[in-house]
């Protein structure tokens, strides 16, 4: 540990601390020096006593200039470098260097490469270039905003580089916080031509979105889909296993045919940006799910047939989402923009330390993430880079939208700026995230959470209220915790809330102004799987009941409003074989099993009976809380069943539409109702041909009847 250190924290003002086994951290005076002889004398203006050091605030002149080294020398002679820290998070620095162009990183053209980087408290930053078998080191020119910029002519394409970035008194070297791609494991950035990606034309025509209430969401790992040997592909794992197609196991369709026929709309990948925790060059030796970053637009190599190639990783995707749209399913990516894997070690803080990461009021690092730091999405330059990285994502690779992980941590006005920024790249696209309140280092109505909602319309949150009322709390606390549809009714009211979205005030519990900003999902790739949950909360039950129990919570899923998300495997009754946080678990426990698949096949069939039942009958697909108001009714009958209607009008008398009856108990149940209705979802998804009156609903069933 250095005796002094020296920070820049304001303008004119510089915090230095001094240790107590530096002559008890007592200091007579200091000074300022540069590297040309310029000294300037500087003012303690406050004292304060620390357990470990002596903390000294000075009084410096506020003109210094940013591109030069300064030093802080003591009275003995003791210098150190004087760092630029908090300085860096002020409305003048700002004003001084917010840049508002799209030119950073490497800009190819085919007879030269402009590299820029914004790095505006570094002194000098070097470019290091290996084109081929030809290496060159050239010094940046420090521009205006502080980018450093330099020009390398010939044909770089494909070349590598780092640069070598003198700041706070000493020199590291960083791949480029811009690059499009990178070698294996993020060892060099490198210089891309993105029209070689863009030459793979996806003449595809999606079906039309009207709202994000017509969305069916499946969330999977690129790995995990085609990580066992049943899945059939010739690859497993990557990009091009993923789009693989004809594949089977016991003649029933397995990966990306599988995915087809189920008949969703949307894909939601989980984290394919370049993440830390699995080796690109051996990615069968450890396993992540990639909510670990590295980088922010690049993708990770790990799922690519050539990750030592920076083109591989980047042609293999955009193949995968034009092979996803041909078949017209969107493509969702799963950004880990609220930390990062490490702080020193970034690229990030690395080129501007300090600026990036948020730092609470004692200067310590934020922390609300739980993975040691916190991206400060309220910065310029941090806001920028998101905005790069999702108009990227979308224009070049073809993606449809975005879930954010631990969207809690990010600020509100970030969000909505992301979500505009989405929109005019593709009118329909999908913003939604994590809304948890997350400890972050953040006023209360400034957190992107569930709870200021109102102030971020069209950005969908995971609806917690949902998944516990449907299937109990999740916690390892609460895994034996019931929920309405395994078997606690006296949830029903609560029920009647979560099957409006949460969009209905009193009585029910309110939530959302529209439904489009409640995600309903009863399982994602956290905590246990519903198989994994029902050994604990239904324990005594016979398989062939918890099977009944898992067809429901799929059902209500789908016939819920708002936006229904399945995890992968959900269908199909997968088991994590009992692990609640299988993160950096074997492919064995995270990977999806197409055994089971054609073992629990009567599940996955009536899953995609009841994906086509909501796509069918636009009464399940309210896009405001207006229309959730006016067309649906909510009553529990005895025996704690409830009835959700849809398509009363506000006169109380009948339009055509539905009557959903959700039945979680062990009896059977018979209703006479005024009208005929005809059951278009039955217990075993079927639909029948006859209208009646009189409407039976088995025992641990969900029953959808049409209005005749």
């Amino acid at each position: 540990m250095p005796l002094l250190n020296a920070y820049l924290d304001d303008f004119g003002k510089v915090s230095v601390y001094v240790s107590r086994r530096y002559f008890s951290g007592h200091a007579e005076g200091f000074y300022l020096s540069d590297d040309v002889g310029g000294t300037w004398d500087c003012v303690i203006r406050r004292v304060e006593e620390q357990e470990k050091n002596i903390l000294y605030e000075l009084i410096i002149p506020t003109d210094l200039k940013f591109g030069v080294q300064y030093w802080i020398r003591d009275s003995k002679a003791q210098c150190v470098p004087l760092q630029s820290r908090f300085i860096v998070n002020t409305p003048e620095f700002d004003r001084l260097f917010t840049y508002d162009e799209n030119d950073l990183g490497a800009v190819y053209h085919p007879e030269y490469t402009v590299f820029s980087l914004w790095a505006p408290t570094a002194v000098s930053v070097t470019l290091k270039v290996r084109n081929g078998l030809e290496s060159l080191t050239q010094m940046m020119e420090r521009t205006d905003r502080g980018v450093y910029r330099t020009t390398i002519y010939g044909d770089m394409q494909q070349a590598t580089y780092v640069y070598l970035v003198n700041r706070n008194g000493s020199s590291v070297e960083s791949t480029d916080p811009y690059a499009l791609s990178s070698t294996a494991n993020n060892h060099m950035s490198a210089v891309i031509n993105p029209r070689r990606i863009a030459a793979l034309r996806d003449t595809s025509v999606l079906p039309p979105m009207k709202s994000s209430a017509d969305a069916i969401v499946y969330e999977v790992s690129v790995r995990d889909l085609t990580s066992h040997e049943d899945s059939g592909t010739k690859e497993h794992g990557s990009f091009n296993a993923f789009h693989e197609t004809g594949t089977a196991w016991n003649g029933e369709s397995t990966g990306f045919d599988y995915l087809v026929k189920l008949g969703i709309t949307h894909v939601q990948l989980q984290p394919v940006l370049d993440f830390a925790t699995v080796d690109e060059l051996q990615p069968k030796r450890n396993y992540n799910w990639g909510y670990d970053p590295v980088q922010m637009i690049g993708l990770d190599g790990s799922f690519c047939s050539a990750p030592w190639d920076p083109y591989c990783r980047m042609m293999e995707f955009r193949k995968l989402v034009i092979a996803l749209h041909q078949k017209g399913i969107r493509v969702n990516l799963d950004l880990v923009f609220n930390h990062m894997y490490e702080v020193e070690n970034s690229a990030l803080d690395k080129c501007v330390p300090y600026y990036y990461f948020r730092y609470n009021s004692s200067g310590y690092l934020s922390n609300g993430s739980y993975c040691g730091n916190d991206l400060n999405s309220k910065r310029p330059m941090v806001r920028k880079l998101m905005e790069f990285s999702i108009t990227l994502l979308m224009r070049l690779y073809g993606v449809d939208g975005f879930r954010f992980d631990l969207m809690g941590i990010l600020d509100v006005d970030t969000m909505n700026q992301l979500r505009k920024l989405a929109c005019s790249c593709k009118p329909d696209a999908m913003i939604y995230g994590e809304g948890w309140d997350m400890p972050t280092a953040l006023d209360e109505n400034e957190k992107a959470k569930i709870y200021n909602q109102h102030a971020m319309p069209g950005i969908g949150h995971f609806n917690d209220t949902f998944r516990d009322v449907v299937k109990g709390q999740t916690g390892d606390d609460q895994i034996g915790a019931q929920g309405y549809v395994t078997g606690n009714t006296n949830l029903a009211f609560d029920m009647c809330g979560v099957l409006s979205g949460n969009t209905l005030g009193s009585p029910y519990f309110w939530r959302f102004d529209d439904p489009v900003q409640s995600v309903n999902s009863v399982e994602t790739h956290d905590n246990s799987t519903l198989w994994d949950k029902m050994h604990a909360c239904c324990s005594e039950e016979p398989r062939e009941v918890r099977k009944k129990r898992q067809k429901m919570m799929i059902a209500c899923t789908m016939v819920a409003q708002g936006i229904p998300l399945l995890h992968a495997g959900e269908e199909f009754c997968g088991t994590k074989q009992g692990s609640t946080n299988s993160y950096n678990a074997s492919d064995d426990i995270n990977g999806m099993n197409w055994q089971r698949m054609v073992y629990n096949l009567d599940v996955a069939e009536y899953t995609r009976k009841c994906i086509a039942v909501r796509k069918k009958y636009k009464g399940l697909r309210f896009a405001t809380g207006a229309e959730v108001k006016r067309y649906t009714r909510f009553n529990i009958a005895d025996g704690g069943l409830v009835n959700y209607d849809i398509g009363y009008e506000d006169s109380g008398s009948h339009s055509k539409g539905l009557r959903i009856i959700v039945n979680p108990t062990m009896q059977d149940h018979s209703f006479h109702f005024e009208g005929n209705f005809r059951v278009v979802l039955d217990e075993n998804g079927n639909a029948r041909t006859e209208s009646s009156q009189e409407i039976s609903i088995p025992s641990c069933s969900v029953i959808v009847c049409s209005l005749e």
